[in-house]
């Protein structure tokens, strides 16, 4: 299985470089840099499955699932650029208040925010946006058709990135059955059969995200996304 996302990342990695997009154009450039931050966090994900560093993993895996939704949304929805940014200048605004209610972690922008405030209010009040505040990760899970994908793994994902005491247990606590007692474990190898379902999937979501994106750019190149996409879920279908 990892053999499939390795050869899914090589491709992705050879053709990204040639993607060509309209510099003022947002939402092109939104969507090529959500596309590269795809192939790194799959790299990143392979990295850690490859050493049998499971911890994080399905953290990363959690971030990679979130863009991927974000560049499929962008493909799908017009004006779903304006989410994005509306998103950012929300917390840059929030970060400015805090700072100016004397937060001491955000200091140094206390003395930018008696000027830059009024910007960001201004901004935020001209982007044309679905909700009158950020969407929620469910709601954007819902636009991109994948409310099955929220209510199924995404919980486990979650509780893996917040370290809820499920999976601080089973990373770090072993039933010792010879004397009924409890054991430290500490880098635990688990069997890459475990992952197996988030190799498959990664490998299938990241070509899939190329095709978007060259879907996004009018990319002549789409056929070759498509038929590695297709490759590699002839692939999958073996094994599930």
């Amino acid at each position: 299985m990892k053999e499939i996302l390795s050869e899914a990342i090589t491709f992705s990695l050879k053709n990204v470089s040639n993607f060509e997009f309209k510099d003022r154009d947002e939402k092109q450039v939104y969507s090529v840099a959500i596309y590269c931050s795809i192939i790194e966090l799959a790299q990143s994900f392979f990295t850690l499955i490859d050493t049998r560093n499971s911890t994080g993993s399905l953290s990363i895996y959690r971030t990679f699932l979130e863009n991927y939704i974000d560049l499929k949304n962008l493909k799908l929805h017009e004006s779903y650029e304006n989410e994005l940014a509306f998103q950012n200048l929300v917390s840059m605004k929030e970060s400015l208040e805090a700072a100016k209610k004397g937060n001491v972690f955000l200091t140094p922008l206390k003395k930018h925010a008696k000027e830059k405030l009024p910007e960001l209010r201004a901004d935020i009040k001209r982007l044309k946006t679905i909700d009158d505040k950020p969407l929620s990760i469910f709601k954007k899970f819902k636009l991109a058709g994948m409310t099955s994908e929220y209510l199924g793994f995404y919980p486990k994902l979650c509780a893996e990135a917040h370290s809820s005491v499920s999976a601080i247990l089973d990373r770090h606590i072993e039933v010792n059955k010879i004397n009924d007692s409890l054991d430290i474990s500490i880098f635990k190898e688990k069997p890459e059969d475990e992952y197996y379902y988030y190799l498959c999937n990664m490998a299938q979501h990241l070509l899939d995200a190329g095709v978007i994106l060259c879907q996004i750019l009018a990319d002549e190149r789409i056929n070759q996304f498509v038929e590695q996409r297709d490759l590699v879920k002839v692939k999958v279908e073996k094994y599930t």
